[in-house]
């Protein structure tokens, strides 16, 4: 059942229930459908409402005793229990998804729309992740509109009107957000069913979209959003890494900022191999290739970014070393700044400088957030690391670099503030840092100097 088939049906069911107990309690609930997205459960439990309340006596009634009344509750629910089963039963196949919203899982992607106006944020992933819609017009006091099914990967259209999340399934799933206060699922994208979905981003232009998964990327056409097309298949596989290189672990550390078209949308760049960023003319959509590697690091990429002009781009590694590569040639990279040591030079509470490797042998190094001004002229980079030692404290430590016409950085200035966060990220503007507590369905932001 589509939520939008959902939410008309349980507002006629609500006018379904006697008129007494509209009179008290109808107006507040369809309140409550206003800023909650109906699933197939909420038709279910308002029909059975609706049975229950007509075969109640106290709502056709002008008096009652408490025992009556307990008689007739009894007997309501035992009249409607067969109903409620009976249609639990029929409808059960009609659900192939459930949802529980999270409520400690940390931020884990953040998207904003181009006029600044509405956020996205992510929390949890398939199954009992959540998306949230803001109203961010003052970003310092936002206002809560809604939220809907969803987690991280999420990525918003730059319309502002679609958002792809991900479905209980696992898959890419697309919603309509052109009234922020009332989402409504238009399509999961039917692919890559039991793969991991990791990455997801539009087109400048909105009319594609890019799942990135473990070994592979689709693009889509969604010009039309409900009626998504695949256009091409791209074999991205990763190399399973080193075990030393994360902590015992074969897993891949994809993060948020792993894949992004350039601002022209001729090329499509996306995390793959164990030290690689890798470049798709994807031009042509439907004849997309493979254009270079961008590789040598000897570690993780974590994060990357165009710059505005798409003449540059901008890395950091899982290790915490910055590169800027010239893309004047897309075919021939070349690498015109490196910057090593950046986790050793990030401040933590009490002015102590922090080592290379991790203080705790199950937690990464550092998240990453990266971002070009607008003009070109500086990089930001946000580290944001977890540390168990000495006293669970943290500091995101945000370096920002002067950068030349060649792609050469300048002079570096250090601003930090002492909060514990999952995942940094950048607003628009790059001025701007957004996080959120380990644990805690939460957000923050704050300025940089």
């Amino acid at each position: 059942m589509r939520p939008g088939q959902a939410a008309r049906l349980s507002r006629v069911l609500v006018g379904c229930h006697p008129r007494r107990w509209r009179e008290r309690y109808g107006e507040e609930l369809l309140d409550v459908l206003d800023q909650h997205q109906a699933s197939a459960r909420t038709v279910l439990n308002l029909a059975a409402s609706a049975v229950s309340t007509h075969l109640d006596p106290a709502y056709r009634m002008e008096g009652f005793s408490m025992t009556r009344l307990r008689r007739a509750a009894l007997i309501s629910a035992a009249l409607a229990a067969p109903f409620v089963l009976f249609a639990a039963f029929f409808l059960y196949g009609m659900w192939p998804e459930h949802w529980q919203p999270t409520t400690d899982d940390a931020l884990g992607a953040v998207a904003f729309s181009p006029h600044g106006a509405i956020l996205v944020t992510a929390f949890g992933e398939s199954g009992d992740g959540v998306d949230v819609l803001w109203d961010v017009t003052n970003l310092s006091r936002p206002r809560r509109l809604s939220q809907f099914e969803g987690g991280e990967p999420t990525a918003l259209s730059p319309d502002g009107h679609t958002v792809a999340t991900i479905a209980f399934s696992g898959r890419p799933a697309l919603w309509n957000v052109a009234n922020p206060r009332r989402p409504v699922k238009i399509a999961t994208l039917p692919c890559c069913d039991g793969n991991l979905l990791w990455g997801e981003a539009f087109s400048p232009d909105g009319q594609i979209l890019a799942a990135a998964y473990y070994d592979q990327i689709y693009l889509w056409d969604v010009a039309d959003p409900a009626r998504p097309r695949l256009l091409r298949t791209l074999d991205a596989a990763v190399t399973s890494p080193p075990q030393a290189a994360v902590g015992n672990s074969l897993a891949v550390p994809f993060s948020p900022q792993d894949i992004a078209f350039s601002p022209d949308g001729g090329i499509l760049a996306s995390a793959t191999g164990t030290d690689q960023v890798t470049l798709w003319n994807v031009t042509e959509p439907a004849h997309a290739s493979r254009i270079a590697a961008i590789g040598g690091a000897g570690d993780f990429i974590q994060a990357f970014t165009f710059s505005a002009r798409g003449n540059l781009l901008a890395a950091v590694t899982w290790r915490g070393t910055v590169l800027v590569y010239s893309l004047a040639d897309p075919a021939r990279p070349v690498r015109t700044a490196t910057v090593r040591g950046l986790l050793a030079r990030a401040r933590y509470p009490g002015g102590s400088s922090q080592p290379d490797q991790p203080t705790c042998t199950t937690c990464g190094p550092a998240s990453y957030a990266v971002a070009f001004s607008p003009d070109g002229h500086t990089l930001t980079v946000v580290v944001a690391r977890e540390e168990t030692a000495p006293n669970d404290a943290g500091r995101d430590t945000a370096f920002a670099w002067h950068v030349t016409g060649s792609g050469a950085l300048g002079a570096v200035t250090v601003a930090a503030r002492d909060v514990a966060d999952s995942q940094p990220f950048l607003a628009p503007g790059g001025r701007t840092v957004l996080g959120g507590p380990l644990e805690s369905s939460a957000w923050h932001a704050w300025a940089l100097p």
